[in-house]
Parts: C-alpha cells; sequence; structure tokens
C-alpha cells in the first residue's frame, strides 16, 4: 500500500542509480529571474539547448517594482536579471509571463490560477516556496540553480527520495483561525526542524474544510518546518477550483483528468515514516515574536520564559529576543506596530485580500502605520478592482500595490527600516529578510488587519477569544521526532557505487566541480542553532547574474555594523581563528532553496561545514558546487566546539574516502554518511548535469510510456 507521495514519485522515477539516487522526471519547472541565469550561463557553456521548453514557465517576480511599472526598472542590478530572463526565454522558446501583462505575478501564485499546476505532476522551481503548489496534490519542491541547469538540460532531477510524514488536523478551528495560524502553529509544536527529510501530507477534517487558497497557505510553509515539501490530496475543492482555467484540461479530458485524479490519495493502509495528529480547537490566532517562523505563540500568550527554552537553544533564543528587542515572559498585544504588509506566495491571492478588506471596511488605517497591501498576480489585481476591495481599502486609507513579491524580502524597493516592527503575512521572519535591522512578525491577513487599523498589536475586535492552553506534544511524540532527528549512521553509509554507474560516470562527465578527497585544517567555530540562508547571505545580495563575489558578503549583518565596520565580536573576524572549516551549531541552512548560500561559503574560502543537523536543500546545493556537509552527533559536535574554541589551533581532518572526521589533538573519530552517488562526484570533480544530458534516451523511453 502506498502513501499519495509515494504513488506520485514512483511513477515520475526514470532510473534508480546505485546508493539510491533518483533520475526524477519533472512535469513543469517555473523558473523567475533570482535563480536562472547562472542555470542558462551553465548551458550556453556546455552548448546544450533546453530540453523541453513546452514544459517551463517564467513569471518575473522577486526584483519588480510594485509601483509604476509601466516605467523602466531603475535598479540596474535588477533591470539587468529581468533582462536576461527575457532574453533567455526568447532564445530557447520559453513562455513568460512579462511584467505588467494579465498573466504575471509570483510564479507560485500564478501557476494554480491559470491551471497550468494540476493533481499528480511533479514540480520543481528554484525557490523553496514551491512547496505551495503540492496543495493541488502535487509532488512540488524548490531546487537550487544547479539543479534548475540539470531539468532545464534534461527536464529531469537527481534528488534522493525523502521519507514520508503525514500530519493530521482534526476537528473543528475556532473562530478567527485561518490557514496561516494552523501552519505556524504546527511550525511552532514540530520546530523548524521537524520535518527535515520528509515529505509532509497534511490531512484530517480541518485541512480537508479549508478553501484551496487556505490550503496553498499550508503547504506553502511546510518548508519552514525543514521539510522537503508538502501535498494534500485532490478532492472535490480541488476539481472546483481548477475546473475552466485557461491551461487545465477541457471537456472529453477534463472527465478523463478528474477520473484519473481521484486515485491520488494515500492507501488505507499506507505507512508513514512519522505520523502525528492535533486537535483544531488547540489552534488560535498566531503571532511570531522571534527570528524563524518556529518562533510563534497565540496572541494572547506570553513570550515563554527562558527556564521554558530547550538549554541547548536558550543561546539562539536569547539572540532572537534581543534582535526583536522583546523579553522572556512578555505579551505582545499592545506594542506598537511600523509596517503591515500584506502578500507574498502565502497570503497575497483574493481570499487574503477579502478577508483584510472585510475588517477594515468602515474604518480608518492608523495615522502611524505604513501599510503595503500587494496583490500577489495581475489576476489577484483585477478581481480586488472588481470586486469593490480597492475602493474599500482607499476609503480605509490604504493603498492596492501592483503584483509582486514586494516586501517579503529585501530584494525590491519595499524594504523595512532598521529598528522598525512589520506585521507581515509573508512567510519569513528571518534577521534582516525585510530589510537590514527590520523586524517581521508574522501573522495571518485578519491579525494584520487588526494590526493596521490600531497602530499596536492587536487581537482582532471582531473574535471572542478566550486564554488559550498550551497543549505540548505527548511524550511519544516528542521521543518519535528526538529519536529521528539524532539516528545514529550504520555502516552502510560506506557503501560504494557499483562499477557499472563508476564506469558511466567516468565516460559521461566533464570535469566541472573541484575535487575533494581529504583535509586538514584549522576550523572556525559558529555555535548558534538554526542558522538560516538569509542570515548566511542577506537576500539584498541576490541580484547578480553570475556565481562569483558572495564570498565577501558572507554573514554580512553579522560581520559588519552599519557603518560597514568589521564587528570585533563576531567569530569570522577574530584574528585567532581561521581554516578550510565551518563549524556550526545544529539546522545549518535552513530557508531558501537558493544555491547562492552555498557559493558564499564556498567563496569565502570554506571546503566543509559541520554540524549536528542541516537542512535538506542546503545540503543538496553544497554538494552540487564541491562544499562537503559533514553531519556528525551532537556530542561530537559539542566536543568539536569544545576544543576549537579553547585551542585555536587544533586540526580537523576529513576523509571522505573513509566518510570519517578526526579531531586530531585527541584522536577522536565518527563517521559521517553521504549519498554514494555525490561521494564518487566529488572525488572525481564531476557535475550532475553531464550525467542526466548523457541519458537522454532514457529520459525519451520514459515519456514514451507516460
Amino acid at each position: 500500500m502506498k502513501t499519495l507521495f509515494d504513488k506520485i514519485w514512483d511513477a515520475h522515477t526514470v532510473e534508480t542509480i546505485a546508493g539510491g539516487s533518483c533520475v526524477l522526471y519533472i512535469d513543469r519547472q517555473y523558473i523567475h529571474e533570482v535563480t536562472s541565469p547562472q542555470a542558462f550561463e551553465g548551458l550556453h557553456s556546455r552548448g546544450a539547448k533546453v530540453f523541453r521548453p513546452a514544459q517551463v514557465t517564467a513569471s518575473p517576480d522577486h526584483n519588480i517594482p510594485t509601483q509604476n511599472q509601466h516605467l523602466p526598472v531603475q535598479d540596474l542590478q535588477s533591470a539587468r536579471q529581468l533582462s536576461m530572463l527575457e532574453n533567455n526565454c526568447t532564445e530557447h522558446g520559453i513562455t513568460i509571463f512579462k511584467v505588467g501583462t494579465p498573466k504575471n505575478g509570483i510564479i507560485h501564485v500564478v501557476g494554480p490560477e491559470t491551471g497550468l499546476t494540476q493533481p499528480g505532476m511533479t514540480i520543481v522551481c528554484g525557490d523553496s516556496h514551491t512547496s505551495t503548489h503540492g496543495a493541488m496534490g502535487c509532488v512540488a519542491f524548490g531546487i537550487g540553480t544547479s539543479e534548475v541547469e540539470m531539468v532545464l538540460a534534461s527536464q529531469c532531477v537527481l534528488q534522493s527520495k525523502p521519507k514520508t510524514m503525514r500530519i493530521n488536523v482534526e476537528g473543528q478551528l475556532n473562530p478567527g483561525v485561518c490557514s496561516k495560524d494552523i501552519i505556524l502553529y504546527l511550525i511552532s509544536k514540530l520546530g523548524t526542524g521537524g520535518g527535515t527529510g520528509h515529505f509532509i501530507e497534511f490531512a484530517g477534517s480541518a485541512i480537508r474544510s479549508l478553501s484551496m487558497e487556505a490550503r496553498m497557505t499550508i503547504c506553502n510553509m511546510s518548508i519552514e518546518m525543514g521539510a522537503r515539501g508538502g501535498m494534500i490530496a485532490p478532492d472535490e475543492t480541488t476539481f472546483a477550483y481548477l475546473k475552466g482555467r485557461e491551461y487545465a484540461p477541457q471537456g472529453t479530458e477534463w472527465d478523463k483528468s478528474v477520473t484519473q485524479w481521484k486515485q491520488l490519495y494515500s492507501d488505507p493502509d499506507a505507512v508513514f515514516d512519522k505520523e502525528v495528529t492535533f486537535d483544531a480547537a488547540d489552534i488560535y490566532p498566531m503571532i511570531t515574536y522571534g527570528t524563524n517562523p518556529g518562533m510563534g505563540i497565540a496572541l494572547t500568550h506570553s513570550i515563554p520564559e527562558v527556564s521554558e527554552i530547550e538549554e541547548t537553544s536558550r543561546p539562539s533564543f536569547l539572540k532572537a529576543l534581543e534582535y526583536m528587542d522583546f523579553k522572556p515572559g512578555e505579551k505582545l498585544p499592545g506594542k506598537p506596530v511600523d509596517y503591515v504588509f500584506v502578500g507574498s506566495c502565502t497570503n497575497g491571492r483574493i481570499e487574503d485580500l477579502r478577508v483584510f478588506a472585510d475588517y477594515v471596511k468602515g474604518k480608518q488605517k492608523a495615522a502611524g502605520v505604513t501599510a503595503w497591501i500587494v496583490p500577489g498576480s495581475k489576476q489577484v489585481e483585477k478581481q480586488a478592482i472588481d470586486e469593490g476591495i480597492r475602493d474599500t481599502l482607499e476609503a480605509a486609507g490604504f493603498e492596492l500595490r501592483q503584483p509582486g513579491c514586494s516586501a517579503c524580502l529585501a530584494m525590491n524597493d519595499d524594504k523595512i527600516p532598521a529598528g522598525k516592527y512589520c506585521v507581515s503575512t509573508s512567510n519569513r521572519n528571518f534577521e534582516g529578510r525585510q530589510g537590514p535591522g527590520a523586524r517581521t512578525l508574522l501573522a495571518g491577513p485578519l491579525v494584520a488587519a487588526a494590526c493596521a487599523i490600531h497602530g499596536i498589536i492587536t487581537v482582532p475586535d471582531s473574535l471572542q477569544l478566550s486564554n488559550p492552553v498550551t497543549q505540548q506534544l505527548s511524550n511519544s511524540t516528542t521521543q518519535q521526532l528526538s529519536n529521528s532527528a539524532t539516528q545514529q549512521l550504520n555502516n552502510s553509509v560506506t557503501q560504494q557505487l557499483n562499477n557499472s554507474v563508476t564506469q558511466q560516470l567516468s565516460n559521461s562527465f566533464q570535469l566541472m566541480i573541484n575535487q575533494f578527497t581529504t583535509l586538514t585544517s584549522t576550523a572556525i567555530p559558529l555555535k548558534i542553532e538554526n542558522v538560516d540562508t538569509d542570515q548566511i547571505i542577506p537576500a539584498r545580495f541576490l541580484k547578480a547574474t553570475t556565481r562569483e563575489g558572495f564570498g565577501k558578503q558572507l554573514f554580512f549583518d553579522w560581520r559588519y555594523d552599519a557603518q560597514g565596520n568589521p564587528k570585533t565580536d563576531f567569530v569570522l573576524n577574530s584574528p585567532d581563528y581561521t581554516g578550510e572549516i565551518l563549524i556550526a551549531g545544529k539546522n545549518f541552512g535552513c530557508g531558501s532553496s537558493r544555491e547562492h548560500a552555498a557559493w558564499a561559503i564556498y567563496g569565502a574560502g570554506f571546503k566543509v561545514v559541520i554540524s549536528s543537523f542541516f537542512a535538506d536543500i542546503f545540503r543538496n546545493n553544497a554538494l552540487n558546487n564541491g562544499l562537503l556537509p559533514v553531519q556528525v552527533s551532537e556530542s561530537f559536535l559539542a566536543k568539536l566546539f569544545q576544543v576549537v574554541r579553547s585551542a585555536p589551533s587544533t586540526t580537523v581532518s576529513i576523509d571522505l574516502e573513509r566518510q570519517t572526521v578526526t579531531l586530531t589533538a585527541t584522536g577522536e573519530q565518527e563517521l559521517f554518511e553521504i549519498s554514494p552517488y555525490k561521494k564518487e562526484c566529488l572525488l572525481k570533480g564531476y557535475d550532475d548535469v553531464d550525467y542526466l544530458m548523457s541519458i537522454h534516451h532514457k529520459i525519451e523511453a520514459f515519456e514514451k510510456t507516460r
């Protein structure tokens, strides 16, 4: 018996190579201006063409302005990225929804609303929130730029098959609770690494009661708990949403498709690697207080006390509160709000704008609040105008802007100033996510509306909320999660690629990345947990069109003050620590699928990152760029920190062939795990694209069977 995920993944597997890596066929790739230029550059350097241009769709969204879109883009770097996307699409015959045209918008909004996204598909994009499309019953996930190139070149991507997880939310939702509250609640309980290594299916009566757009919000943020992606089984709600959309099947083809889609569910006896259940009655309107989406509480709750936080996580907890200028035990209602942002691929759909407009109708925006209401697409913008939402907003003192990613990330003109608080319906509250020094509080559109009207963090006055009881995960569930996260390595990690695959690699690949065999080096200890991709390299530095130059921007906001002077208390600025090995706290690299974080670390001279826990996407991106992620036990990581911090001249030795990491001062050693295929690539300096291009005949044969 199979899970929904297994059914779709297995049906799209062209072949499985030694060590378990899958050649996965992709039905549709979405691209945008930020993560595609370097992929096309790679194609050009190989003299290759896009393999299946009809299965690629582009929409510029990250770098576009949300005002005066009829005028040329003023930022030269943004303009260059946009121009390169358009030129690359024209050269390769790829459909592009240009800025200002009726179908333009955030790609994760455009895909479903046009009917390009359909149940049973495999979908990828160089953006972690590709998981949004899983709400339609797809296997959809974010990939790095190297993988964007793979799909352009072959319509396939090399991936290890994730484990499966099901999250059930049962029962009736409380008044005022929206999908954003559900997912923030789940992340607060499971943590930002609770789904790592897994593809999550969301199920249960509360999930089934949601609209399609609400389901998209849930799946959109599945990545924020470390999951590879999220999905919901298609049902009549899905079919009703999709019927009649431009690219959806029509006529008899529609009936045939629906018959097939109705088979897309997890079999009753299907077994998941993890399964947890929550009671919808325990969920109330949520808001975040820290610098990752897992730091969330019910709006009427207090920030946790230090004593409630696991001891090893307390330094990161206190660091986050210092950044936000909050204190343990504080309540948030009554705190001043400077900005409100409604939009993004999380909450920029028409239903989100309706909720916001319904609340502010007949009221007036607080004088001290700057509010940006940004539709997710031109279609949403048109609906908002046709339904009178724009008129309602303007009467209340708000402005409906033009579509784009806007203030979700600080890549365009919509930035939050340093020190200011923004209640945001987007997906990430990382340090500097909305601008250097900006303080982000994630919430749903209803809470955002109340904050915009009152100018302070406010419980919406339309709700009668009791003080909710904080329910902890059961001991069994907690133990289940803990055991999964700390699972010890076994002897299988030393398994080698079989001779036939090794020969195939040798015959097919060019030397594309630096080879790695052994490394003995001093190390730099970065003892911080939950280091995200925006901390590794802030989003404002992502307007480049090549892979070079990111090393100097590594940990920029931690390394330098507002005047550009090095902060003497940051470890990378200490003359005591040098080396080619970075030792980091657990859950390193969480956040975006963009490859720039790996480029920055490698560009700064690091060859290895050691941690007790890596985000899945970062691990893949690192390996694709010759950067070795070495995962060790928490106890061995603690030992490394202790020895290196007390004796900076201590060296650490990495042996890739033997898969060992050794503290040379003591001889203490651990094995680490790596995909046999990726191990061979690093040892020989191969990359994946040439391999996939070498099996075009197999991919073409696979296509004929579908």
